[in-house]
């Protein structure tokens, strides 16, 4: 893949769209964008960067209008948001900001998964 410069809300619709299934390295740079910019935001900022990754990932899971294969890699790499966030935390709002969304993409990917087969 070329390294054009996107912005990185058209990446996010191009992801939740589904609009690259048969590109799975758009995703790949999304993550790796989103760990770039990480890198020089403050803890808080981070916080919401990794959290949008993660409820843009997890909404393209649950959109069945989405192919079941990009689903499943979006699926397949939603962990990564939630690690970063996980290193993130800080206060016990933060924790339990976390365990919900970890306890989300529990319930919400078993149902979904069940879509996919």
């Amino acid at each position: 893949m070329s390294h054009y410069l996107v912005p990185f809300s058209v990446l996010e619709q191009t992801i939740q769209g589904g609009q690259c299934a048969d590109s799975p390295e758009v995703l790949y740079h999304y993550l790796k964008l989103t760990e770039e910019y990480a890198e020089r935001l403050s803890i808080p900022d981070a916080t919401l960067l990794h959290q949008r990754v993660f409820n843009v990932l997890l909404d393209t899971v649950c959109d069945t209008r989405v192919v079941p294969h990009w689903r499943q890699t979006c699926l397949d790499k939603v962990y990564l948001p939630l690690s970063h966030l996980k290193q993130l935390i800080v206060t016990y709002q933060d924790a339990k900001n976390y365990f919900k969304m970890e306890h989300s993409l529990r319930i919400l990917s078993h149902y979904f998964i069940s879509s996919f087969e």
